[in-house]
Parts: structure tokens; sequence; C-alpha cells
């Protein structure tokens, strides 16, 4: 597997690497309508703008320096190409939009392998206890689970009650679908929460030349 090396004894954080990185599933139509593309592609561009927004106005970035990274090539992931190998090799935080798609996707598998591969520390070098991937409810909770037994990422401590269950009974896809006001509530949570993972933790840079080797499928414990 190919990997480029970094330079020795480098901890500091780059200024210009995305602090986050959406990992979704490309759906593909037979027959799309001309100049569109399948909704749930849409819908992961419109959160992908909207949580870029956010976590712009709380962090401070240089001029030119984007907040996140998600892959444009609405083709389904055809090739690897050195911006994206860059971008999951040097991101902080990795956000997964679960669905049963994503669970069977190859593409997701080893975008999600290659992240997690990466060594994970604390700042405050505290023993460490987090993965810095978020499982994103993106289809109904109900019908997927995260792999690794990693924990759902949930908006918590949101004014409105109502928020959490309808976030996990719908997905965040489902919110954005209905146009519900929830899903403006569950993106500025989840801003909140890459922010907050990016500065107490860093993740150790790791930028393969090659996606050669990484993890294909998903592990499916008790399935």
């Amino acid at each position: 597997m190919g990997e480029r090396q970094l330079d020795e004894g480098r901890v500091a954080d780059d200024p210009f690497a995305p602090l986050f990185f959406v990992s979704y599933a490309v759906i593909k139509q037979p027959r799309r309508a001309p100049g569109g593309w399948p909704e749930a592609n849409a819908n992961a561009l419109r959160l992908f703008t909207e949580l870029s927004i956010h976590v712009n106005a709380l962090t401070s970035r240089p001029a030119g320096a984007d907040p996140g990274f998600i892959n444009r090539n609405m083709r389904g992931g055809e090739r690897w190409t050195p911006e994206m190998l860059e971008a999951v090799g040097t991101c902080q935080v990795f956000v997964a939009l679960l669905s049963p798609a994503y669970l069977d996707s190859e593409w997701c598998a080893m975008e999600w392998n290659l992240f997690a591969s990466r060594t994970i520390a604390r700042r405050d070098g505290r023993t460490n206890h987090e993965t810095c991937i978020l499982p994103v409810s993106w289809a109904p909770a109900d019908s997927c689970e995260p792999p690794d037994r990693l924990q759902w990422f949930s908006p918590d401590g949101t004014p409105d009650e109502g928020v959490v269950p309808i976030y996990h009974q719908e997905g965040l896809y489902g919110l954005l679908s209905m146009k519900n006001d929830a899903s403006h509530v569950v993106i500025w949570k989840l801003a909140q929460r890459i922010v907050e993972l990016s500065r107490s933790h860093w993740v150790e840079p790791r930028v393969l030349t090659a996606a050669n080797g990484l993890d294909r499928k998903f592990s499916r414990r008790g399935r």
C-alpha cells in the first residue's frame, strides 16, 4: 500500500487540511432526469453546504481553507483521486451518513477503513476513548447499525425535546427531504460536535498514494 511520508516529528495541525470529511453512499438510478441527480445525493450536498457554513462560523480558518470535504464526483466513486486520498488522510473528523446502501458500499468501507487506521490521541495527553468517527443517522436508525459498534451521533441538548426522536425515526435524509426544520437543529449540533472533537483530539495524518489493501466490506457483527 503506497503511503506518502510526512515530515518527521510533525504534530501541528495543518491549517489547510479539512476539519471534517463527509462519507456517503452515492445513489445511482437507471434513468435520471436530465441535469439532475438522485434526491439522496442532492441532500448530501445540502448537508455539506450547511455544515461547512456552521463550522466556518465556529472556527478561524485561513483564507482559502475549506472547512470540510465531500466527494462531488456523483458517478459513485470510480477512482480515488489524490485530492480525496489527501482529505481522508488529513481530516480530523469522519462524518459517515449511515444507510443500508452505505453499509453495502465498497467505496464507503474503504473510506472508513482508511480513517479508522489513523492514530488518534487526546490533545491534553489523557487516555483517549474516542474514534473521531461520527455515524449519522441518514436513513431511519432502525434500518441499519453503525459498524464497529460505535454509537450514533445524537443532537442532544436541543431546546426542542422532539428533535432527537424524529431524527432517529426519519434520518437526516428524511428530515431534509420533508424540509423539516429539525434538520437545521441536527446539522448545527453536528457542526458543534465536529469542532469539539477537533479541539480535544488530534488524528495523525496518513496520506496514501493508492487505495490498495483497504477493507472493501464492513464487518456486520450480530447479523
